[in-house]
């Protein structure tokens, strides 16, 4: 079996590093900390909301390809 050695302080620096990471509430606040920070800063949301891309996208796939009208 292969061993590390490390120091104590810096082992139990690994723990508390460990814990936070664990701590769920603390990241989701944070991420919505992000977020906030991010909106006001650049006047953007960067939420889910995807519905106005994906119409963006079907509408300019559609724009580029000629359709049965173009041939009247």
């Amino acid at each position: 079996m292969n061993t590390v050695e490390i120091p104590l302080s810096e082992y139990r620096r690994l723990q508390e590093e460990l814990e936070l990471l664990k701590n769920t509430e603390l990241l989701r606040n944070f991420n919505k900390l992000v977020d906030l920070l991010y909106q006001e800063k650049y006047g953007l949301f960067m939420g889910d909301y995807t519905d106005d891309l994906t119409e963006a996208a079907v509408s300019e796939a559609w724009a580029d390809e000629p359709g049965e009208w173009d041939n009247v």
